[in-house]
């Protein structure tokens, strides 16, 4: 059941016209900063005197920025893509069809998150075109790109669990949106109260528990275990607590 449900997500997703033209304006926008940037780059490096251009850094001014902004574009982006996953069945009351069918929790929530990475994959993927682009402008070292793609995608997985989260507090699409969109909004910005508080331990446990300081390590290609375990430990809570949510339905 798992596969028919993750086929049948995936077939609305892919069927549906909106989707390509959703696609196209993401990658539209996306291009849009990456040229921004670039140009900017560009044309700051021009003006400046020879011996100073070696320490204006490509990967900082370009790379980087252009990550976290895609990574920023998602925070939005997820809320309004998972809003009807599960508010919509529980609106039309299908989802007791598959617990007459013999679909599990486990099962179902499963399915459902799996069918999302794969559409948020989907969506991460229209933006490879922009560093193939980087051959042509002599940048060698693409470590750090691999390791930002890495954590973009890890990134884009918490953003999807947690819409899928939202999605389940109510059977209203565009409650559940908001739901999505501040649990969202509060696990990118949970780095924030490690800075107004002058307490040590506790600005570093801030640190540790916020989405953007992990995404910010793989970015820089300086990302470690922890880092791994934290996307790990992140999405097996927001699945046991999903799988709660639908016992309780």
């Amino acid at each position: 059941m798992f596969k028919i449900i993750v086929k049948k997500e995936l077939k609305i997703f892919l069927r549906n016209p909106l989707t390509y033209i959703f696609l196209g304006l993401f990658t539209l926008v996306i291009g849009w900063i990456f040229f921004n940037y670039l140009n900017y780059f560009v044309q700051t490096v021009q003006v400046m005197p020879m011996k100073l251009r070696n320490q204006y850094d490509f990967t900082n001014e370009v790379i980087l920025k252009l990550f976290g902004n895609v990574n920023f574009l998602l925070l939005f982006l997820a809320p309004l893509m998972t809003m009807k996953s599960f508010s919509e069945e529980f609106q039309r009351k299908t989802i007791i069809f598959y617990d007459s069918a013999g679909v599990s929790n486990t099962e179902l929530v499963l399915a459902k998150l799996f069918s999302w990475w794969f559409q948020g994959l989907i969506l991460v993927s229209t933006t490879l075109i922009f560093p193939l682009a980087l051959g042509n402008i002599n940048i060698t070292e693409t470590t750090f790109v691999i390791s930002a793609y890495l954590g973009l995608i890890l990134n884009m997985m918490c953003f999807f669990s947690l819409g899928l989260l939202g999605s389940s507090l109510s059977s209203q699409p565009f409650i559940a949106a908001l739901f999505s969109f501040i649990l969202v909004l509060f696990a990118w910005m949970i780095n924030m109260f490690g800075h107004i508080t002058s307490n040590f331990i506790l600005s570093e446990v801030f640190k540790f528990l916020s989405i953007n300081h992990h995404f910010e390590n793989f970015v820089k290609g300086s990302f470690g275990f922890s880092d791994l375990s934290f996307y790990m430990s992140f999405i097996c809570i927001i699945f046991f607590t999903l799988k709660k949510r639908m016992l309780i339905k």
